[in-house]
């Protein structure tokens, strides 16, 4: 029994490892993806508590540092695209650039044929059975 164990953790500690590993890279990943996020709702509220309650000019600097930090970092200005095409893709996904009735009617017909295809397999086996 203990040749079947040392071999089973010979070979399970390779899988194992590289398991670990796409979780490590998993994690690093999300947690970039989060920070992220949370960056840019923290500049969001920073602009609208400026706007709201701070004079002028400190919302102005706000808005002069983050078109500085745009233009000279690479990173941010990424990131800055990123966040606004990840923020505008469910917008237009319901963009009203196609009917919705039409849609609908298009996916009611679909399953109609699908069902009326179901029904024929079914008759198809039923009358199989019956002969034979």
């Amino acid at each position: 029994m203990s040749v079947q164990q040392t071999a089973i953790r010979i070979v399970t500690f390779p899988l194992r490892a590289v398991w670990f590993l796409i979780l490590s890279a998993n994690f690093l990943v999300v947690s970039a993806a989060c920070v992220l996020i949370a960056a840019f709702v923290a500049y969001a509220l920073a602009l609208t508590i400026s706007y709201l309650l701070f004079p002028t000019e400190w919302t102005r600097a706000l808005w002069e540092w983050a078109a500085s930090l745009y233009a000279q970092s690479a990173w941010f200005k990424g990131a800055t695209i990123t966040f606004f095409v990840l923020l505008l893709v469910p917008i237009l996904k319901l963009w009203p650039g196609r009917d919705l009735k039409v849609g609908t009617a298009r996916e009611r017909e679909a399953m109609r044929i699908n069902d009326d295809l179901i029904a024929a397999r079914q008759r198809a086996q039923a009358q199989a059975k019956l002969r034979g």
